[in-house]
């Protein structure tokens, strides 16, 4: 349990002291208390994974929140065909009720669903390889109950890229992604796939940038997130002279321009190494973590702030370096914003991973404050989380691939 001193701000008058003694000490115990349990973290298992052809196992991509608060996710293995499989929960009816889990339908490639990002209709997913192809984006429309899915695109040719990972949606329904390799170099693209003008027409892939070996033929692990003007930030575990840069593509001026490749932050630990996720903050600053590196080798949560004027550099903060201690270590599926800026996120240790919250300073240049709020134990509660999801109550949702009832992963809910 946490408690947090608050004075003069919680509805009792600034002069209280004045009042008396007793009831000053009483009113103040009185604060102390209903904050630290209001503060007092809460973990629930939402579902526990069975496995096996008619249920998912191991779900390792988190969820995404779709119409309605129902969540949406992927699991490694399990399903018909044992390649994993898409699912939906839907929230009960009432409090304290049990969660609705379905199960869409859809041909995976043998290396299942890397993840999905969920849009007003549809959910979006790739697959890591696939029939005959190198790998393909998939769409599932979102009906009640769930139904099927089909492919909109395989990567067929080097030149179009091969393995994709996750996608993102961007403006006008584009989907934006990168490939593990394929393009000039074998390296990997950055790709958009455009949807036909008719329902049903065949979607258009762009190759945006070439991955080159001068860029070390980057590890596009993470989601692409997408910022002011539709300028494309990423994050790679590679890089020559690096140990993983963060990097943007800017959109030509004019259409079929060639997009602008930029090094935002290249690390050389001990600021980080093997930077994973991103997320966009208030006024354009970029959060992420790195897994390794640090003042400690623990990894990192960083910070890029942007520059005040156009073509300037931006300054990269360490916000926090884990000890490999009760705060956890190797930090690797990026953070989530909470309300009043507060990040939260997930480690792989100790024991079977944790959540933890980092709360900023009260005053600019200050420490940022890191209070581990779940360590998970491999048992009932799960093990080895996966990233993080924040709805508008502030309310995180996330995965375990491993531990729950049935040892096959679990979806939970945090309170923080």
């Amino acid at each position: 349990m946490r408690a947090r001193a608050t004075w003069g701000n919680t509805g009792t008058t600034r002069g209280l002291c004045t009042i008396g003694g007793a009831l000053w000490i009483a009113l103040q115990t009185l604060t102390l208390s209903t904050t630290a349990q209001a503060s007092s973290p809460t973990l629930t298992t939402l579902y526990n994974f069975a496995g096996g052809p008619s249920d998912g196992s191991q779900p390792i991509t988190g969820v995404v929140i779709g119409p309605g608060g129902v969540l949406y996710g992927t699991t490694e293995s399990g399903g018909s065909e044992n390649d994993g499989t898409i699912f939906s929960l839907t929230p009960p009816a009432s409090p304290g009720g049990a969660w609705t889990e379905g199960i869409y339908s859809i041909l995976f490639g043998t290396g299942g669903v890397s993840g999905v990002v969920a849009g007003n209709s549809a959910l979006y997913g790739t697959t890591f390889d696939g029939p005959k192809s190198n790998g393909t984006v998939s769409s599932v429309t979102l009906t009640s109950p769930p139904g099927g899915g089909r492919v909109i695109y395989s990567f067929r040719t080097r030149a179009a890229g091969r393995n994709p990972r996750s996608v993102t949606i961007g403006s006008s329904g584009v989907l934006y992604g990168a490939t593990y390799e394929g393009g000039t170099s074998n390296c990997g693209v950055v790709f958009s796939l455009t949807p036909p003008a008719a329902a049903g027409g065949a979607w258009t892939e762009s190759v945006i940038y070439n991955v080159t070996k001068s860029d070390g033929c980057m590890e596009l692990i993470a989601p692409l997130v997408i910022g002011s003007g539709g300028v494309i930030y990423a994050a790679d575990q590679t890089g020559d002279n690096f140990d993983g840069k963060v990097f943007s593509l800017t959109p030509p001026a004019t259409p079929g321009g060639a997009w602008t490749h930029t090094v935002i932050h290249g690390f050389r630990d001990p600021d980080g190494a093997v930077p994973g996720g991103l997320v966009i903050g208030s006024g354009g600053v970029i959060y992420g973590n790195t897994l390794f590196g640090g003042a400690y080798g623990y990894g990192t949560v960083f910070s890029l702030t942007p520059p005040s004027a156009s073509g300037g550099a931006w300054t990269e903060t360490t916000l926090y370096s884990f000890t490999g201690g009760t705060d956890g270590s190797s930090p690797s599926f990026g953070v989530v914003i909470g309300p009043g800026g507060v990040l939260y996120g997930t480690t792989g240790y100790p024991l079977s991973g944790s959540v933890f919250s980092l709360t900023p300073p009260t005053s600019p240049g200050g420490s940022w404050t890191e209070v581990s709020l779940h360590n998970f134990t491999n048992g009932a509660d799960g093990g080895s989380p996966s990233g993080l999801t924040i709805d508008s109550a502030g309310v995180l949702y996330g995965t375990t691939k491993t531990g729950g009832s049935l040892g096959n992963g679990t979806v939970f809910s945090l309170q923080p």
